[in-house]
């Protein structure tokens, strides 16, 4: 077994408590999937409002959502390692969340569309300084347990987003709700500029002068394990995003009547049925697998590095055949109740495959680099994995109808967790020997 080579890069100090940061950045990230997951459980009352196909359903789930996403995150990471990382969060969570509230103004496609795009940009500034904040705020062997906390944020936004969306959606209607879904950012991003401070960069007062955006780019590009982490983590995004953007329109297809049933008992609508069962299912899951997944790093991956990238590859392969159950068992209770182990799965990635990328990228480079990771991860899985899942569903609507055509379109694209798996893997074999050249011992 190969030996860890533990991160050299002390922690900086700064005022202020180091939990309360993790607590406010994780509740921002949180935030983050809310605000873009929501609109994942109001697409069937989108789409009858402002008569949308599939395709464009997915265009507002993903595409627009990282048409300057993934575009405007480089040059704000880039700037978030040069400057108070504090401000540029801060700023991101009250822009985000303004466009948030204003997507309920939409009257059509086009309007919609924009506004997301809106929704993107904000969202483009709070990840990776977040992320980069983190790591210099705590200890190496305690960064990927903290980063896989921060991760938290993501099951658990997105499950209060498919929850309250779906609950509001039948009390005040989808326009309103999405203006109810951006007020909680408007505090946090105060809270966030008014409670914290950036302790500074990692080692800013060495004399090492930053490199330029080209010569870190070219750096990045020359690491292939940094490159087949970062599409690994994307094509399973694409699995997430791609059958998350349509999990709402596939139960009110192919399981109506049972939903409809269960709502009886339990006093909901079909879509806050929905909304509850994604929505701690998946909370469950995936905040489980973050804590798993990141104490797993820390753990496995001081012994031996290679468990930064293997960590990441099962869960990209065992999430992919819970996500093949999920979408064909003919149950709709039992398929929401599997999405807790997809999504316990496909969250084992965030601590150690985080924390990889980092290490990979240096100390002067991090926000940068997992910036480029988020080009990767919208461009890729955000992107393209609602899009396409929703031109498959279009496609074989015709023949299968509009239920069985989304659930073989969903099938189809679950081909990309495989893929990711295989890249993890082939991550593997190289990490060890590309960290100990990054960090020089």
């Amino acid at each position: 077994m190969e030996a860890a080579v533990p991160a050299s890069a002390p922690p900086r100090t700064g005022s202020g408590s180091a939990g309360w940061m993790l607590a406010l950045l994780t509740t921002g990230f949180g935030l983050n999937l809310l605000d873009r997951q929501i609109v994942n459980i109001l697409a069937e009352p989108i789409k009858r409002d402002l008569h949308l196909a599939d395709w464009q359903l997915g265009a507002l789930s993903g595409l627009s959502f990282a048409l300057l996403y993934s575009v405007a995150a480089l040059p704000i990471a880039r700037f978030a390692d040069r400057s108070n990382r504090v401000r540029v969060i801060g700023a991101a969570i009250l822009v985000w969340s303004v466009f948030t509230a204003a997507t309920g103004l939409a009257a059509n496609f086009i309007q919609m569309l924009l506004l997301r795009v809106g929704v993107g940009v904000g969202e483009a500034g709070g990840a990776p300084p977040s992320q980069s904040l983190i790591a210099d705020r705590f200890p190496p062997h305690k960064r990927s347990g903290a980063l896989a906390v921060f991760a938290i944020g993501a099951p658990v936004g997105a499950a209060v987003g498919l929850i309250g969306g779906g609950m509001l959606e039948g009390l005040i209607g989808w326009r309103w709700t999405m203006a109810c879904a951006g007020i909680p950012g408007v505090v946090i991003g105060a809270l966030v500029l008014l409670t914290l401070r950036d302790p500074g960069h990692a080692t800013p007062s060495d004399g090492h002068v930053p490199p330029s955006l080209k010569a870190t780019l070219a750096m990045l590009a020359a690491r292939r394990t940094f490159l087949l982490i970062a599409l690994g983590s994307a094509l399973m995004s694409f699995c997430n995003y791609g059958t998350m953007a349509f999990a709402g329109s596939y139960y009110l297809r192919n399981h109506a009547a049972e939903l409809a049933q269960i709502g009886a008992a339990i006093g909901q609508r079909p879509l806050g049925v929905i909304g509850l069962g994604l929505g701690l299912f998946g909370a469950a899951g995936g905040a489980l697998g973050a804590l798993v997944g990141g104490r797993m790093g820390d753990r496995a991956g001081t012994r031996d590095l290679r468990a930064l990238a293997m960590i990441p590859a099962s869960g990209s392969i065992l999430g992919t055949i819970a996500y093949v159950a999920m979408f064909t068992v003919p149950s709709a209770a039992a398929s929401l109740a599997i999405f807790a182990i997809a999504a316990f799965f496909t969250s084992l990635w965030y601590g150690p495959g985080t924390l990889a990328m980092q290490r990979l990228a240096g100390a002067h480079a991090k926000a940068t680099a997992l910036a480029v990771a988020l080009f990767l991860n919208s461009a890729v899985g955000l992107s393209l994995g609602p899009l396409l899942m929703g031109a498959a569903s279009d496609a074989l609507a015709p023949s299968l109808g509009t239920g069985e055509g989304l659930r073989a379109g969903i099938l189809i694209g679950l081909i990309a967790g495989l893929v990711s798996a295989l890249l993890f893997w082939l991550a593997s074999r190289r990490i060890v020997r590309e960290i100990t050249h990054v960090e020089g011992v």
